[in-house]
């Protein structure tokens, strides 16, 4: 009995913990409805997220934005100089970006493109010597890419390695299933995921599929895993995160609006789903998403109301402590509290990032030496928190006028 009531009180506390993970409302894109949109490609790199293209308001674009979670606002950026697109994907490694494939007005694209963050300045790689292809399967996994599915317009099924060094391609072994399109699809510790999608498009085959399959690039070997324990969907968004993936949103298994925007968790060790918070109103048809820090800015896409333009947020996880006490002990913080400025009496470089949040959770500064100013900021309890490997070390400082 004393097991039952034990069992039963950590379902509950793990539960209240699940539901107490609430959306949080962030800026709308730039000029609000006048953006709104679906199938935007969107990525993040070095704290910031980045959103091009898609289709405003029934035209593709080549538009381009950068979103600061420091200050909640969107930048415009100058406009992608490929052919404007919808139906298109993108992923980021270190400081660069890689877009490619989509389509507009008829014309379907089988190209890449580099993005450097730091120059600021596109590339034209190699393009793919497969069929151009609206929405396919996007996955970076290191030096590699991997594309595959999508249609044109009938439903495809081949797997296609583009590695980054080299600028060349190389065609891998179908997949396994049935062909389609706008499948989930994400990549975790050097395996690629894919799944659920539509069947083919020409002849009305209606189908949407909860199968998942995994592609290992060590054995170039296809594996399929348990079918998603949901209904079948297709058209979300999805992203991985420490060593876990999501899908996020897109319609159900009758090609329509599910009644709510489900987020789902994957484990892959265990080869299960875990039902997170939904977030709010229906699901949406082709959204973006992008991780930055232990957060992830959902975006846009077609509601069951309107073509949207707005953007929310998730928690992840709560950045916590670690119990290293070695070396969170060794981190000192002059003066505590503070008035104009704070010293870091350690070495900052073994640590990744450091950022200086509110207590609220806000990260409000990133800092990059030693030395920090907190004259202009608002009197009260901040925290700094040290980045190293996946581990998290907080220091609290309060700040006094």
């Amino acid at each position: 009995m004393k097991k039952q009531i034990l069992l039963f009180a950590l379902s509950f506390f793990f539960t209240n913990l699940m539901l107490a993970q609430t959306w949080e409302t962030m800026a709308s894109l730039p000029d609000g409805n006048l953006d709104a949109r679906h199938h935007p490609v969107t990525f993040s790199v070095n704290g910031f997220g980045y959103l091009m293209g898609g289709s405003v308001n029934g035209n593709a674009s080549n538009d381009f934005m950068r979103y600061n979670p420091l200050s909640d606002t969107w930048k415009i950026l100058p406009d992608f100089p490929g052919m404007a697109r919808s139906f298109s994907y993108g992923t980021s490694r270190g400081t660069k970006a890689y877009i490619g494939f989509g389509g507009a007005d008829g014309d379907i694209f089988n190209d890449l493109w580099e993005y450097d963050t730091e120059s600021q300045e596109w590339t034209q790689l190699a393009d793919c010597p497969c069929t151009a292809r609206y929405h396919p399967a996007f996955i970076q996994l290191d030096d590699k890419i991997y594309v595959g599915m999508g249609n044109n317009p009938n439903n495809l099924k081949d797997w296609w390695e583009y590695d980054i060094p080299t600028d060349t391609w190389t065609q891998k072994d179908d997949l396994p299933g049935p062909s389609r399109h706008h499948p989930f699809y994400f990549g975790i510790d050097g395996i690629a995921y894919v799944g659920f999608g539509h069947g083919n498009n020409v002849g009305y085959d209606l189908s949407i599929y909860n199968d998942f399959y995994k592609f290992d690039p060590a054995t170039d070997e296809w594996t399929q895993l348990n079918n998603f324990p949901g209904e079948g969907r297709v058209a979300g968004t999805q992203f991985d995160y420490k060593g876990k993936g999501y899908i996020l949103s897109g319609d159900g298994d009758d090609h329509s609006f599910m009644e709510e925007g489900e987020f789902w968790e994957y484990h892959p060790d265990s080869d299960e789903w875990i039902q997170l918070t939904s977030h709010p109103g229906s699901s949406r048809w082709a959204p973006g998403n992008f991780v930055i820090d232990n957060y992830v800015y959902f975006m846009c896409g077609l509601s069951d109301v309107q073509l949207e333009s707005d953007m929310m947020r998730f928690e992840l996880e709560p950045l916590s402590s670690t119990n290293d006490e070695a070396t969170s002990a060794s981190i000192t913080i002059l003066p505590n509290p503070a008035k104009d400025a704070i010293i870091i009496v350690d070495d900052i470089t073994p640590f990744s990032k450091i950022h200086l949040v509110n207590n609220h959770g806000q990260t409000i500064q990133t800092i990059t030496s030693n030395q920090v100013d907190v004259e202009t900021l608002p009197s009260g309890l901040y925290y700094l928190r040290f980045f190293k490997d996946d581990l998290v070390y907080n220091k609290k400082v309060m700040i006094v006028d």
